[in-house]
């Protein structure tokens, strides 16, 4: 496979500073690992050595992104309904509450060039190819019967071709997610710009049939997760399986190793999806932080069983916090949770999300049809903080009431904590509402600062 010196030292990179995860505890974790996912650090010693530091003066490359509600509020593009597909497809049964109704979720939309071309991608910090729709792409049905492209809901395309061709060899992109939606295309290279940086020559895909549903806006995704995570195939068949698949260094990745920025990217999401910041290679600029609370934690690596590049490199953006603080009670079990800005929810441990939601007033009700849980819209939520490094994160309680999303028969809102079923649990927008959230790739680190007052 295909893995750059950069992210390989990465992977052979562990954290000999304190807060360092025992062995212990990861025995202790993986002996209630969820179905088809494993949890380890990379084994090793060797310091970052081809990676150059990140530096605190680091001046970040500033992209404002654009809040985009698809009609039914859902994301099928969130780390929950993706890991729901994944879980399923090793015999699991996914998660328990990631339906056709649920998975919500705002996406964030952040202007782009493809080769010159404006256009609008979705930022995805839960997945890693870059890909656009190819002005001549064939839209298709659930069973796989051609359509009209309006049925696929994309912004506009004008995108028709690779400026430097395709790879070499051939290969192609297949991707599968919640719910079913499918994208699928040739690969090829093509100058890739966000805000004032250009990625040159960087591998992506032209999507030229896909199944797709989409918000009338976005013309494709940006991924900004982990190489161990990408979805190229060789030849332009129909071969998706792993023997054929081969690693490649996506958008972000291709931006440190070509000098552009320091590997660090931070990102902030305000209050009822009014906005959000993203700063490449430096710390977004954001109102109400309190840098005197600010927490590092080692990132882990999530090991999708079946997904041979996981087990050894970083996928997601996990972290295992302290534990949980509510209604005067503190739940110090640890567990690893995902940071994803597509999940609008936090998804807990059954048990946990059960108890918060008891201590609502009036107490939360679980609606089946949902998967979540509801409560009067004028309830008093109770005092809710995950715990970081020893440091209670609060969430504002306007966030832990969802007051646009009623159920039309009862007239109750939906709560911000939902149930992750057998997990992986996830920190979403309820969360990352309330902290600048820094990725900070060459440290291995998640680094977080509160932002309690904004």
């Amino acid at each position: 496979m295909m893995i750059s010196a950069w992210w390989w030292a990465l992977a052979c990179y562990i954290s000999a500073v304190e807060g360092r995860v025992t062995s212990h505890l990861y025995r202790q974790l993986n002996s209630n690992a969820p179905p088809g996912i494993t949890y380890t650090l990379p084994k090793g010693s060797n310091a970052l050595i081809s990676v150059k530091s990140t530096t605190s003066s680091s001046k970040p490359y500033i992209q404002k992104l654009e809040p985009i509600r698809s009609g039914s509020l859902t994301n099928k593009r969130s780390v929950a309904a993706l890991l729901g597909t994944h879980q399923r497809s090793v015999g699991g049964v996914g998660y328990s509450n990631v339906t056709t109704t649920n998975a919500y979720g705002t996406q964030y939309a952040t202007e782009s060039f493809w080769d010159g071309i404006k256009v609008k991608l979705l930022l995805d910090t839960g997945s890693s190819d870059t890909w656009a729709v190819a002005k001549s792409f064939q839209c298709i049905d659930y069973a796989g019967g051609f359509i009209p492209q309006d049925a696929c809901s994309f912004g506009p395309s004008a995108v028709e071709k690779f400026q430097y061709g395709r790879t070499e060899p051939v290969s192609h992109m297949y991707i599968q997610y919640g719910d079913g939606e499918t994208v699928s295309g040739p690969m090829g290279f093509s100058d890739i710009s966000v805000g004032n940086l250009t990625v040159n020559r960087q591998q992506v895909c032209l999507a030229n049939s896909t199944y797709w549903l989409g918000n009338n806006v976005t013309s494709g995704l940006l991924g900004m997760a982990f190489p161990s995570l990408t979805n190229a195939y060789l030849g332009d068949g129909d071969d998706h399986e792993m023997g054929s698949a081969i690693q490649y260094s996506p958008f972000f990745t291709s931006l440190v190793e070509q000098g552009k920025i320091d590997p660090i990217f931070s990102l902030t999401i305000d209050r009822n999806s009014s906005s959000g910041i993203l700063a490449l290679g430096g710390i977004a600029p954001a109102t109400g932080l309190d840098f005197t609370r600010e927490v590092s934690m080692d990132m882990i690596i999530t090991n999708l069983i079946g997904v041979p590049a996981a087990s050894y490199s970083y996928s997601f953006y996990t972290i295992i916090p302290d534990g949980w603080y509510y209604d005067h009670t503190t739940s110090t079990k640890k567990i690893p949770y995902i940071v994803d800005s597509g999940t609008t929810l936090c998804y807990l441990p059954p048990n946990l999300a059960e108890a918060i939601n008891s201590a609502y007033s009036p107490p939360a009700v679980y609606m089946w049809m949902y998967g979540a849980y509801f409560t009067d819209c004028n309830a008093v939520s109770p005092l809710v903080a995950v715990i970081l490094n020893g440091i209670k994160y609060w969430i504002n309680p306007q966030d832990m009431i969802y007051r646009n999303m009623v159920d039309p028969i009862s007239g109750l809102c939906m709560t911000g904590i939902a149930s992750g079923g057998a997990g992986p649990y996830i920190l979403g927008d309820v969360f990352m509402q309330n902290a600048l959230s820094i990725f900070d790739i060459g440290q291995a680190k998640m680094r977080f600062v509160p932002r309690d007052k904004y």
